[in-house]
């Protein structure tokens, strides 16, 4: 306790005070320890998920590069005079899987690719299609594979690690609850970052 003196008309009266608190710099009711929190925990909770879409997409973009190394014996040709009609290429696919419906066609881009030719398949899957790769000149069936969207099974499977984790509806589940939480993670950084600066700046003076 800390004491004053008071003159009133000659007489001195001592009235007593009570010493200030220190300040501390903090707002009483900050919110900052509750987003660092959050922070924390929404780190744990999408961390790995943001590190699996990163990855997964940088080898999404070189899935067509990767997919020609896989794929090279039935995407590639060796040039050879004057393609097939393409209705003879159709004809072709058609006596290799006669059983199935042609659904489609994707003539060659370019002379030394070959030609896709589609086909309605139960067992390849929902939503995906055959495609039966044939060459242009020779007129010979290469093979075939499942395509989703035009897309081959490496493309495919990539994007589904991608979007679900291979993991089906509970993959899903987690990768979109986990996208709702990287707003908290982004505002968490900032008074993170204010914190680790005015620590920073204390341990320099």
């Amino acid at each position: 306790m800390s004491t004053s003196e008071l003159d009133l008309g000659g007489d001195s009266v001592t009235e007593n005070k009570a010493p200030e608190p220190p300040p501390t710099g903090r707002h009483p009711r900050s919110f900052r320890p509750l987003i660092l929190r959050l922070h924390f925990y929404a780190g744990l909770l999408v961390g790995p998920f943001i590190l699996i879409a990163a990855i997964t997409g940088g080898l999404y973009a070189m899935a067509p590069t990767v997919e020609r190394v896989v794929y090279g014996d039935i995407l590639s040709v060796d040039p050879s005079g004057t393609a097939l009609p393409l209705s003879a290429q159709a004809a072709a696919a058609q006596a290799a899987y006669p059983d199935l419906a042609m659904s489609g066609m994707r003539p060659a881009a370019t002379e030394s690719e070959s030609t896709r030719v589609y086909f309605n398949d139960a067992g390849v899957g929902e939503e995906k299609v055959r495609a039966v790769f044939v060459d242009p000149y020779s007129g010979e069936v290469l093979g075939s594979e499942p395509t989703w969207f035009g897309y081959l099974p490496f493309s495919t499977w990539l994007d589904g690690f991608h979007r679900h984790l291979q993991l089906g509806e509970s993959g899903r589940l987690y990768s979109e609850f986990a996208a709702t939480w990287l707003w908290v993670v982004v505002v968490g950084f900032i008074p993170g970052r204010a914190l680790r600066d005015s620590a920073d700046a204390s341990s320099s003076e």
